[in-house]
């Protein structure tokens, strides 16, 4: 791997499991949208938080559109995202990702909806 590059580390990563704690276990939920929209430009949110009550950190989260990565606003101590439209988004079926990782844990969550004008 070169240098300067950082490279992801999964949940099986050796680096969180030997820091002698419990794992951290991030959990996203309340996911919007879902389903059928009948907007081009709906407005992306979800709930990001550590199952523990440690906080996250906006650098901690990745925002993805149909494989575009997404600017967002992040409410650390609510740990609610928001990611307002960008654009207008074509009919059909679009897919959100969000990914958050910190060195003891990772969060993913994946999900569609179908934009219908």
């Amino acid at each position: 791997m070169s240098r300067g590059r950082r490279r992801r580390r999964g949940p099986g990563s050796a680096r969180g499991a030997n820091r002698g704690g419990p794992r951290r276990r991030i959990i996203i939920t309340s996911v919007d949208p879902t389903g059928q929209v009948n907007s081009s430009r709906p407005t992306i949110r979800a709930y990001v938080e550590d199952r523990y009550g440690s906080l996250l950190s906006r650098h901690d989260i990745d925002v993805y559109l149909d494989g575009q990565a997404m600017r967002f606003s992040y409410g650390r101590s609510s740990g609610r995202l928001t990611c307002p439209p960008t654009g207008s988004l074509s009919s059909g079926t679009h897919t959100v990702e969000i990914e958050a990782s910190t060195d003891d844990g990772v969060g993913r969550k994946r999900w569609t909806f179908n934009v219908k004008k």
